[in-house]
């Protein structure tokens, strides 16, 4: 199974066999964020494709993005309003539309829906190396939509705030098709401060996957 590694709010690095890729790798640090990312953009040593899922500047910076394809020379993914912010060569950039479905470098790809209405087109993905997938659900509440997601391992935001809270998270783990599920997307802001051990509690006690609570920078191989 994939190894996964949380970098901060909804930063991801997820290691295929062959392939590594990037979600929502914002590693920048401000005066607003309580918890800092694990590293900088500097740090980051391979990127196959990176995949970002709106224009929030929680989930995407322009120069973090920069820096990471001066190192690695990775394939982005991303929607239109991204784009419209950095500048990426043709040859390496996929514009991502809800319902997209696509194998890019390797990758099986579905462009999921996200209800985010703060966002000009927000999505999430599914990705697969042909053996093993996850699901990224970037910035969303939970919705009925969700039920079409499937995946090993799924990030799913609990910290509410314009995203789904730890009751819609709750609820939305018994509509995707996962076993496992890595929350995100909390306690980096004063107003998204989550009890993480009451959501693991209740999670393990309502529903059936397993439940992974990464503290920034570790991993877990599931």
């Amino acid at each position: 199974m994939p190894q996964i590694t949380y970098l901060g709010h909804s930063a991801f690095v997820v290691e295929f066999k062959k392939k590594t890729i990037l979600f929502d790798p914002w590693l920048s640090m401000d005066n607003s964020r309580i918890v800092p990312p694990a590293y900088d953009a500097s740090h980051v040593r391979a990127s196959d494709v990176l995949f970002l899922s709106h224009e929030h500047g929680d989930h995407f910076n322009a120069q973090d993005v920069k820096r990471i394809y001066e190192r690695t020379f990775t394939h982005v993914v991303a929607p239109e309003s991204v784009f419209e912010q950095i500048s990426i060569p043709e040859n390496r950039k996929v514009v991502a539309y809800v319902g997209d479905e696509f194998n890019y470098q390797g990758l099986d790809v579905k462009v999921m829906e996200a209800r985010h209405p703060q966002s000009q087109n927000p999505v999430g993905y599914t990705v697969s190396d042909g053996s093993e997938s996850v699901y990224f659900a970037g910035d969303t509440y939970d919705f009925h939509g969700l039920s079409q997601a499937k995946a090993d391992v799924c990030m799913l935001p609990i910290g509410g705030t314009y995203t789904m809270d730890v009751i819609g998270a709750l609820s939305a783990i018994k509509k995707i098709r996962a076993s496992h599920f890595i929350p995100m997307h909390y306690n980096t802001f004063q107003n998204i401060r989550v009890d993480t051990y009451d959501f693991e509690r209740k999670a393990k006690k309502e529903t059936k996957s397993q439940i992974h609570v990464l503290p920034v920078g570790h991993s877990v191989q599931v």
